[in-house]
């Protein structure tokens, strides 16, 4: 994907895109990272074309975003977000058949079969006939996880994806998502953990008030300089043994 002089405001409110150009490397993990308001998730919702852009253009395989049929998009383009509280009495299998839904007609059931490996890779087989309600954060969260990759999407954007999971989920996601992008899935995705998205991350970009203030590998934005102008507070890197080089914020 590749956004070329991006802009979004919201009326009266701070916030939003200014002039966004770049490109999201194909088959590859890039995080969003910036401090809050910096445009992060508003930058998602362009993407997954929830938000349409008041200037500029989105193109997804060199072809404007605003050009794909709803079912074209569906098939290519999958977001996960935190906030589901519409679907509480739907059931583990019901809210991942919605990721099928692309690829049947309207009034067509989607068989188990055809959601039964999402479960499987999520580790949510057992929980298949639970509400989502009776579920914790975490498994509403793989949940949801499970129905984006039943969309079989090229491009897959995660708004902060490790929300409610625990240490164990979260190293389980980042797994997944690295091998998803090794087998030529685009990821994107939203962190607010710097340390984590330098970690597991391929290619970053960094915003601040709207603008993308820098982007490139983890090694090239392990900058103290850089990251105390955008995240205004002074940080410094170490090297932890076993671990490698860890951003540290320093006290005022």
């Amino acid at each position: 994907m590749e956004c070329r002089h991006v802009s979004y405001h919201y009326p009266r409110q701070k916030g939003g895109l200014t002039a966004l150009s770049g490109n999201l490397p194909t088959g590859k993990i890039t995080t969003i990272i910036g401090p809050n308001g910096a445009g992060k998730s508003t930058l998602l919702q362009l993407l997954a074309r929830q938000l349409l852009p008041q200037s500029g253009e989105i193109r997804l395989a060199d072809q404007p975003l605003a050009h794909w049929t709803t079912k074209q998009l569906a098939q290519r383009v999958a977001m996960v977000t935190q906030h589901h509280q519409l679907y509480d009495e739907l059931m583990v299998q019901e809210v991942v058949a919605m990721g099928r839904l692309p690829y049947h007609s309207l009034w067509q059931t989607v068989p188990f079969h055809e959601v039964q490996p999402y479960l499987a890779q999520t580790g949510l087989l057992a929980l298949a006939d639970q509400f989502m309600q009776d579920l914790s954060g975490g498994q509403q969260q793989r949940a949801w996880l499970a129905a984006a990759l039943a969309q079989e999407p090229a491009v897959l954007l995660l708004d902060e994806p490790t929300t409610y999971l625990d240490v164990h989920y979260q190293q389980t996601l980042m797994t997944q998502l690295q091998s998803l992008a090794a087998k030529g899935m685009t990821i994107v995705q939203v962190l607010h953990d710097i340390n984590q998205a330098f970690r597991v991350s391929d290619w970053l970009w960094l915003l601040n008030d709207g603008r993308l203030a820098a982007s490139g590998t983890p090694t090239q934005l392990r900058d103290p300089q850089l990251l105390e102008r955008v995240f205004n507070t002074a940080v410094e890197v170490v090297t932890v043994p076993r671990f490698g080089p860890y951003i540290v914020q320093l006290p005022n």
